[in-house]
């Protein structure tokens, strides 16, 4: 008898019309992959209510903003069945972690709420229900959702946990769907991997679903730019929490130790000044921001805070200088547009002071980041970007750090800052 319910509910699932996947520009043609098998056998059933995986259709490359469905498989591996419509014994997919997190808005589908896209999601943070009005021990059942892709091209993930509402959470295996976004003419853009591994995102109630995805974005782009260049990402644990609020820090983004913090209603990420028509978009911005604040994660745990905050020209520029490499590399901002935005800081600031006076005193009106940025990224960098992890090491291990700059850089601090001065007037003509 369990074997008959099962193929009838396959059946009725196989017969359902499909929906053929929009295309956006007559140069990006869309698709998606081939679907993933079902395991070879299915789980000893346990008491209450659990479920298996089952299968799920193939991961998807779209142009931006065009849709696709997708289906989801899950085996009800409990003893009780989902019964459609009935708070407590009713199965629903949720949006799970890391991205974008327990409960919370997707940039990929949902109902139109936080920013979500509306692609008839019961809602924003639940991306499915139960296709049939019962599911018993022992059957399948097959969830299908829309997604549609974002503006920015890139690579995508929203995680998926399969729940009984106003009960409990069920299995989750790590389930989620990539979804590539193609650039306009239909290329691929550089995919980026998951998230770190030990990094747990804490997002509170209330944040737009783009602003999650940006900060995944960020940190995704960082992380892989650190481990493919510069000697290996950050694999110590780590908390990155995004809030809308917070009348208690005057920052958009600030570091401290193991942790930073974005928070999404600061005129610095909602409307970056670094966004402008010659240089890269707001959202683009916002990505950065969110990569230079995980380099200062990468630096607190290679040399601690005194690598992290210890010389603020070179803790900053650092994070400057790696957060736009990851994006330049990942294709997402020309190197010549930064030229644009760099020589436009340093002429435009009201106030000229020299590198050496930026080791602790940082004033804005100085354009302190663009200056910091010019002498890591076009000065140390030259000497190789082991050298400058290197000094987070050296400095990290208790060692003077012009003692440690000299060590890493083959110059002393003195030696670079008249070099950095002459640079600096010959690129601003």
């Amino acid at each position: 008898m369990v074997r008959f319910l099962l193929l009838t509910i396959v059946i009725i699932a196989a017969t359902l019309p499909p929906v053929a996947p929009t295309v956006t520009a007559a140069t990006c043609a869309q698709d998606v992959g081939p679907g993933i098998a079902p395991p070879n056998a299915t789980p000893t059933k346990l008491p209450g209510f659990h479920a298996s995986w089952y299968g799920q259709s193939g991961y998807m490359r779209l142009c931006p903003g065009g849709t696709a469905q997708a289906t989801l498989a899950y085996y009800n591996s409990g003893s009780l069945g989902w019964v459609a419509g009935r708070m407590g014994e009713v199965a629903y997919l949720g949006t799970w972690g890391s991205e974008p997190g327990q409960d919370q808005p997707s940039i990929l589908g949902g109902d139109g709420q936080l920013g979500s896209p509306p692609t008839g999601w019961p809602r924003f943070n639940r991306i499915a229900l139960q296709p049939a009005p019962y599911v018993g021990p022992g059957q399948v059942a097959w969830f299908q959702f829309s997604l549609r892709a974002p503006s920015l091209p890139g690579t995508y993930r929203l995680y998926v946990r399969p729940l009984i509402e106003g009960t409990a959470w069920l299995e989750d295996i790590g389930v989620f769907w990539q979804v590539l976004v193609l650039n306009p003419d239909g290329t691929m853009p550089i995919p980026t991997p998951p998230d770190p591994a030990a990094v747990t995102f804490r997002v509170d109630a209330g944040v737009n679903a783009k602003d999650i995805a940006l900060v995944h974005q960020g940190v995704q782009h960082s992380s892989a730019y650190l481990e493919g260049f510069v000697g290996g990402t950050r694999r110590k644990p780590a908390i990155v929490q995004v809030m809308v609020t917070d009348d208690t820090q005057p920052y958009c983004c600030l570091t401290v130790g193991d942790s930073f913090k974005i928070v999404t209603s600061n005129p610095a990420w909602a409307t970056p000044p670094a966004a402008a028509p010659d240089t890269w978009t707001a959202d683009t911005e916002r990505t950065e921001l969110a990569a230079h604040e995980f380099v200062h994660l990468w630096q607190y745990a290679i040399g601690g805070t005194a690598c992290m905050v210890g010389v603020r020209w070179i803790a900053e520029g650092m994070a400057e200088s790696f957060a736009y490499r990851s994006l330049i590399v990942d294709g997402l901002i020309p190197a010549a547009n930064l030229d644009t935005f760099t020589k436009r800081q340093l002429t435009t600031a009201t106030n000229h002071v020299t590198l050496q006076s930026l080791e602790a005193s940082f004033p804005g009106n100085a354009n302190p980041f663009a200056v910091s940025y010019l002498a890591v990224d076009r000065l140390l960098a030259q000497k190789g970007l082991p050298a400058i992890r290197d000094w987070c090491a050296r400095v990290g291990g208790g060692q003077e750090w012009h003692q440690a700059f000299a060590a890493a850089f083959g110059e002393t601090t003195d030696s670079f800052y008249s070099r950095f001065e002459a640079f600096r007037a010959q690129y601003t003509r």
